[in-house]
């Protein structure tokens, strides 16, 4: 028999039937749309997860970039000190080619200048490679002319001793 039902004493019974009788619970959650908010809840953590997983890969490929990068710029020094080195042995051989056309300057009053302009080899990373090339091939170039102006100084003397009566060898 069905008594008075007041609100608190229908509160406590719609509690209870909510803690007791799972069908019930599961007919508000239903009714209230809580099913859907639960499964877009999940769907939404589902899709955060693979967003982290995403941006974890992404960490992990932008380290393995930065590792790539320090390499390239460790050998952009490397270069630049090979470049640097042969810098310095292409000032030394034209050193010795100054000294060389000095002498022949002294045997032969009037010479021109010589070397009046020399091209500059530098180009900044994009042309490392292509600046090394064109100094050693500077350094042979400038090597031939050493052994020209040897060949040169030597029939210089020749023209001297042959001049004064005098044997060359």
């Amino acid at each position: 028999m069905l008594g008075v039902l007041t609100i608190p004493s229908l509160k406590e019974e719609f509690l209870e039937l909510l803690e007791k009788d799972r069908e019930f619970r599961y007919a508000i959650i239903g009714y209230l749309g809580l099913d859907r908010i639960e499964k877009t809840q999940m769907t939404i953590l589902e899709e955060i997860k693979r967003i982290w997983e995403e941006i974890k890969a992404l960490r992990e490929s932008q380290t393995k970039l930065w590792e790539e990068v320090n390499k390239i710029w460790k050998e952009v020094k490397s270069l630049r000190e090979d470049q640097e080195k042969l810098w310095e042995e292409v000032k030394a051989l034209r050193e010795g080619q100054n000294k060389l056309w000095e002498e022949v300057k002294a045997l032969r009053e009037g010479q021109n200048k010589l070397l009046e302009g020399q091209e500059k080899l530098w180009e900044e990373v994009k042309a490392l490679r292509e600046g090394q090339n064109k100094l050693w091939e500077e350094v042979k170039a400038l090597r031939e002319d050493q052994g020209r102006l040897w060949r040169y100084v030597k029939s210089g003397f020749r023209g001297i001793h042959e001049a004064l009566g005098t044997s060359f060898e």
